[in-house]
C-alpha cells in the first residue's frame, strides 16, 4: 500500500485513460456513433463501378398498375422465367417469397424447372447469438415444396438490421432447424464461382470457403454490404412489365422499345420495389433503398472482389491507443492554445486517414472512438492542467502573502507626524507585491529624511530589489548629513548587483525649524510644493541624475529649496502620471498639480485622499498599469 501511494497522480490518470480505452473499444460503447461515422465514408465516396453481370427487375409502381394488386398471379413469374430462359439469361434470382400455395403453381415450377437457372428465398426467424454461424430457431417463410425441388439454390434473405433501422450488414449463414442455409446472394455468388458453401468457416476475421476463398466479416460471420451507390446511380434497372411487353411486341412483329438482347449471360435479380412495400429499408447512402439492391450489392462486391473489411478488435484497440498515445504526448508538451491547435491537426489527419482507407481499400477503422479519445485527452489534460495550476498558484499566492507582510514590513508605519511635519502616504502594488518603496524617518538634528523610489519593472523581482535598497538606505541614512551622499553611497552598491534592472529615486531632508529642504534625485518624478496663498504649484527642478545600479562613478548633485509654514509637498511614483484609463490615456503629472492646487489648503490626508478618488474615477475598469506610491507631507510650523 505504501508503494501505491508513491505513484504519482498522472500515472493514475493515464493509467485510467488507458483502461477505459480497452473497455469502450473492446466493448463497442459507442457503436451507434460509428455506424454514423461508417455513413459518413459512404457517403464521401464515389460511386463503385458495378459488374456489368447483374440487372435488377424491378416490380415497381408501373408493374403493379397494369399487372394488378400485390402479389401478381404466379403465371406472370411463369412468363417471366420463359422469357429470361429465351434470352439467354445466365441466372435469376427472385427476391420473393413463394410460402404459401397459390393459382398457377404447377405452371410457376414447370418453367422454374424448365429454366434450370432460378434461385429462390426463405426468411428464416431473426438469427440468435454472437459465434459463428448464427443460429435461427424457425423457418418463418419456407419455400414450397414444389418450388424448392424445381429450383437450383434457396437462401435466406434476412438482413441484420441496425439499432437505427439501417441495413449495413447481412448474416452469410445461419444455421437453423438443423440445415446451413446460406445468404441468397451467396448462394448465386457460390455457384458462379463454383465453391462448396457447406465447408465454410470462420477464421480470425473471414469466412473461408474451400480452404482458400475467404470474405471479411465481423466476428458473428455478418458480411458489411457494400453498396456500390444510390439506387438510381448503379446497377441496370429494368422493368418487370416492360420485359414481358417488349418480349409480346417481338412477337407480334412490332419493334419493342426494349432490347432484351442485352439480358443475354446476365445475373437477374427479380424483387419489389414498388413505393411505400414493406422490403425498402434505409441504408448508408439513402432513407429509401430497396432491398432487393442489397441482394445485388452483396453480388456485385464478391464478383468486383470490392469489400468493406472490418479490421477487427485488436488493430482498433491498438489505433485507439496509439491515438491516445500522441494525443497525450501533444497535451502535455505543448502550451493549451498550441496543444488545442495541434489536437484539431491530429484529428484531421486520422479522419482524412480513416476516410481514405475506407475509400481506397475498404477497411473500415474506428473514426468516431479515435476522435473522441483526441478531443476527450485534450480537455482531461486542460483540466489537469488547469487544476494542478490553481493548487501552485494557491501555494504561491500563499508565499505571495508571505512575501507581501514582509514587503510591508520594509515600510515605515503609519506616522502622522514628524518633527513638525504631517505625513499622509499611499501605496498600491500592480500585482502581489511592489517594486515602488519609500521610507520615513528622523536623521541628526531632528531632521525628517524622506526617500522615494521606483524599482524598473514589477512583481517579485522588483520587490526583492526594493527590500535590498531601503535596507541599504537606512544603513546610509544614519551616515550621511546630504542626500546627494546617501545617493552616491547608494548607487556604488547597488551597481552591478541587478542585470539590466535600476532604480529611480529621490531623498530629500527637511529641517522644518530652519524651514529648509535639500533634495537629491536619481532620475525620479519631481518634487510638488504648495505654497498657501501662492497662484500655483511649483515645481522643483531637480539635476538630472542617472537611477540608481546603472553607472559605478555617477555623482549626485543636492538642491535645495525653502519650506515656508502651512507649505504642502508632494511626492509620488511615475505609476501616477502614467495611470491609465481604458482608452489608453494617461492621468498625466498636469492632473496631480491641479488636484494638489485645488485642495492645497487642506490636510495632508485630504490632499492625498481626493487624488486617490480622481485616480479610481480616472482608472475605473482599467487594469492597473504600475505601482503607485504618494507621500504628501505638510508643514505644520506657523509663520
Amino acid at each position: 500500500m505504501k508503494f501505491l501511494k508513491t505513484i504519482p497522480l498522472k500515472i493514475w490518470v493515464i493509467s485510467a485513460s488507458v483502461l477505459m480505452i480497452f473497455f469502450f473499444s473492446w466493448g463497442r460503447t459507442f457503436n451507434n456513433y460509428e455506424s454514423i461515422s461508417y455513413d459518413l465514408r459512404f457517403k464521401l465516396r464515389p460511386v463503385l463501378k458495378v459488374s456489368p453481370d447483374i440487372v435488377i427487375v424491378e416490380i415497381s409502381d408501373d408493374t403493379l398498375k397494369r399487372l394488378g394488386e400485390w402479389p401478381l398471379s404466379r403465371d406472370f413469374h411463369a412468363s417471366l422465367i420463359d422469357v429470361l430462359k429465351e434470352k439467354g439469361v445466365r441466372m435469376v434470382v427472385f427476391d420473393v417469397l413463394f410460402s404459401e400455395p397459390a393459382v398457377y403453381d404447377d405452371v410457376l415450377a414447370k418453367s422454374i424447372k424448365d429454366a434450370g437457372n432460378v434461385y429462390m428465398a426463405v426468411a428464416l426467424e431473426n438469427p440468435q447469438g454472437r459465434s459463428f454461424p448464427l443460429k435461427s430457431s424457425t423457418v418463418i417463410a419456407d419455400l414450397r415444396d414444389t418450388f424448392r425441388e424445381s429450383c437450383v439454390g434457396v437462401g435466406y434473405i434476412n438482413a441484420d438490421i441496425d439499432p437505427d433501422g439501417k441495413a449495413r450488414k447481412v448474416p452469410l449463414f445461419i444455421k437453423c432447424e438443423g440445415s446451413l442455409y446460406p445468404q441468397l446472394a451467396l448462394k448465386v455468388a457460390g455457384d458462379w464461382l463454383g465453391l462448396d458453401l457447406n465447408s465454410a468457416v470462420y477464421k480470425r476475421g473471414r469466412i473461408v470457403i474451400g480452404g482458400n476463398y475467404s470474405l471479411p466479416v465481423l466476428p458473428e460471420g455478418s458480411f458489411m454490404v457494400n453498396y456500390p451507390g444510390t439506387w438510381s446511380s448503379t446497377f441496370r434497372h429494368l422493368s418487370y412489365v416492360e420485359i414481358l411487353k417488349a418480349y409480346t411486341d417481338e412477337k407480334q412483329g412490332i419493334k419493342p422499345q426494349l432490347d432484351l438482347s442485352i439480358l443475354k449471360d446476365k445475373v437477374c435479380f427479380v424483387g419489389l420495389t414498388a413505393t411505400g412495400t414493406s422490403d425498402i429499408r434505409p441504408n448508408p447512402l439513402e432513407n429509401l433503398y430497396p432491398m432487393l439492391g442489397l441482394q445485388a450489392s452483396v453480388l456485385n462486391s464478391i464478383l468486383t472482389s470490392r469489400f468493406i473489411t472490418p479490421v477487427g478488435l485488436f488493430l482498433n484497440t491498438f489505433i485507439n491507443l496509439l491515438v491516445f498515445a500522441l494525443s497525450l504526448f501533444i497535451c502535455l508538451r505543448f502550451a493549451p492554445l498550441r496543444a488545442f491547435c495541434s489536437s484539431i491537426i491530429l484529428g484531421s489527419v486520422y479522419f482524412i486517414f480513416a476516410v481514405t482507407v475506407f475509400v481506397f481499400f475498404g477497411f473500415w477503422v474506428d473514426l468516431f472512438l479515435p476522435l473522441f479519445i483526441i478531443a476527450l485527452t485534450y480537455i482531461g489534460s486542460t483540466a489537469y492542467r488547469f487544476f494542478n495550476e490553481t493548487k501552485k498558484r494557491q501555494l504561491l499566492e500563499k508565499e505571495l502573502d508571505i512575501a507581501r507582510a514582509i514587503q510591508k514590513s520594509f515600510l515605515p508605519k503609519d506616522i502622522k507626524e514628524f518633527s513638525g511635519i504631517t505625513v499622509s502616504s499611499f501605496m498600491q502594488p500592480a500585482k502581489f507585491v511592489a517594486g515602488d518603496l519609500y521610507d520615513i524617518l528622523t536623521v541628526k538634528d531632528n531632521k525628517v529624511g524622506v526617500f522615494i523610489g521606483d524599482v524598473s519593472g514589477k512583481g517579485v523581482p522588483a520587490s526583492l530589489i526594493m527590500a535590498q535598497t531601503i535596507s541599504l538606505f537606512r544603513v546610509f541614512a544614519n551616515q550621511y548629513d546630504f542626500a546627494h551622499e546617501v545617493l552616491n553611497r547608494l548607487n556604488k552598491e547597488l551597481y552591478g548587483r541587478f542585470e539590466g534592472r535600476f532604480v529611480t529615486c529621490l531623498y530629500m531632508i527637511i529641517d522644518s525649524q530652519a524651514g529648509k529642504v535639500q533634495v537629491s534625485s536619481a532620475g525620479h518624478s519631481p518634487v510638488l510644493v504648495y505654497r498657501k496663498g501662492g497662484n500655483a504649484v511649483l515645481e522643483i527642478e531637480l539635476g538630472a541624475g542617472m537611477p540608481l545600479g546603472v553607472m559605478d562613478e555617477t555623482e549626485y548633485e543636492d538642491v535645495a529649496f525653502d519650506l515656508r509654514p502651512n507649505d504642502k509637498v508632494m511626492v509620488y511614483t511615475d505609476g501616477l502620471s502614467e495611470a491609465r484609463n481604458r482608452q489608453s490615456q494617461e492621468f498625466g503629472s498636469e492632473n496631480a498639480k491641479r488636484i494638489f492646487f485645488e485642495h492645497g489648503d487642506a490636510s495632508s490626508d485630504r490632499i492625498l485622499g481626493v487624488t486617490k478618488e480622481a485616480l479610481s474615477r480616472f482608472a475605473a475598469g482599467a487594469p492597473q498599469h504600475d505601482d503607485i506610491t504618494i507621500i504628501v507631507l505638510a508643514n505644520l510650523r506657523k509663520s
